[in-house]
């Protein structure tokens, strides 16, 4: 059994924030494959959209996938865990990325300025996944791109069509890696530019 899978559903924020505390350190050792398969699918989705502009990597954890935003000029990195962001300042020395420790069911940031907002592996962790999916698209720019992850079999997250309603995604892709179901939409522009 892994260790993600012992936090429990419905735990608290605070207890989010230890359980990833303490297997901060080992986070990449025991799901690094598994997470860069994720992004992998996403950037296979996307095709060849052109991505610019200012990333959100919500809920960042160890920061892997800061390798797949080099196309951004900037990446702003949030995580709720203060040891996963150390992890993360690790991978982030060569880029332009800003870590910041916050609550992404209440993004400090002003609306409608990220280009590319994820929130990967994140959303059955929290105690309101709708809110942090709002929060995403209030911070997203009118024609920015999301890629969310869902969690299957939890019934405590939107369907992906809820998901899809609450990020106001004009278009979007669906596909499944390993135990989540992957949405990458566009808020504006289609797939077929």
């Amino acid at each position: 059994m892994s260790q993600v899978s012992r936090l429990k559903s419905g735990a608290s924020k605070r207890e989010v924030e230890n359980f990833y505390d303490v297997t901060a350190s080992s986070y990449d050792r025991l799901y690094g494959e598994e997470q860069r398969e994720k992004y992998s699918e996403a950037f296979r989705l996307l095709g060849n959209l052109k991505l610019s502009g200012v990333a959100l990597d919500a809920g960042c954890g160890t920061g892997l996938l800061f390798e797949r935003l080099e196309a951004f000029r900037e990446i702003v990195a949030v995580d709720i865990s203060r040891r996963m962001l150390s992890e993360a300042r690790v991978k982030a020395c060569r880029r332009q990325v800003h870590l910041v420790r916050c609550d992404i069911e209440r993004l400090p940031f002003r609306g409608k300025v990220f280009d590319f907002c994820s929130a990967f592996t994140v959303l059955q962790n929290l105690p309101n996944p709708e809110e942090a999916l709002r929060e995403l698209e209030r911070v997203s720019s009118p024609k920015a791109v999301l890629a969310v992850t869902l969690m299957e079999g939890s019934e405590r997250l939107p369907s992906p069509e809820e998901a899809f309603r609450l990020l106001r995604l004009k278009e979007a892709k669906l596909s499944k890696v390993r135990r989540e179901l992957l949405l990458v939409g566009l808020k504006e522009f289609s797939f077929q530019r």
